[in-house]
């Protein structure tokens, strides 16, 4: 799922190629049903039994990606993306079943609009990158927050945005949350 501009994208779509525009594509929806589950409308779903079809998926979205130029960067990505592995076990002669949910996400970096000349369409990403990354920024203290007072009644923002609503579960669920943060710059592998 790629968050461009605020608007979802599915980066798998069979019509979405590198080359493609974003404006030609077909939209993301998310509708919440009334138990408060989100669901997804024009979101591919692949079913894969290896390591190796996984990654591949993920190579292939991660090509699909909205990118542009900016003085600071020749190649920013000028979206967030979403890859969620749901994986299923079973033991041999259970019935149990073991159903586990992990979301992979690359926030683009935040802008620093005077730093980078912006203006435009690179202006309006910008806007959008910001925001977004304020309003998981507001969960995330609401959170901490929550966490601090116990169970007292404390709002967290969730619907700001889509990807704070995509992520509720696994930011504010029955989860455990793990941040790397890297700076494409100054990894090196």
């Amino acid at each position: 799922l790629e968050l461009y501009n605020e608007k979802g994208f599915d980066l798998l779509a069979e019509e979405h190629t590198a080359s493609s525009r974003l404006e030609d594509m077909q939209r993301v929806a998310m509708m919440e049903d009334e138990d408060g589950n989100f669901h997804f409308k024009n979101l591919s779903v692949h079913q894969v039994s290896t390591e190796e079809e996984a990654l591949n998926l993920l190579f292939l979205g991660d090509t699909n990606r909205a990118i542009g130029e900016t003085d600071m960067n020749d190649s920013s990505s000028r979206s967030h993306c979403i890859f969620t592995i749901m994986v299923e076990g079973r033991r041999t002669g259970s019935d149990s079943v073991t159903r586990s949910k992990l979301n992979l996400v690359d926030l683009a970096g935040s802008e620093r609009v005077h730093r980078t000349s912006s203006s435009g369409q690179t202006l309006t990403e910008a806007k959008y990158i910001n925001t977004s990354l304020f309003y998981l920024e507001m969960v995330i203290v609401a959170l901490h927050e929550k966490g601090k007072r116990g169970k007292e009644k404390t709002h967290v923002p969730y619907r700001n945005s889509m990807m704070t609503s995509v992520l509720r579960d696994s930011l504010g669920g029955n989860c455990e949350l793990m941040f790397d943060t890297r700076d494409r710059k100054s990894t090196r592998l």
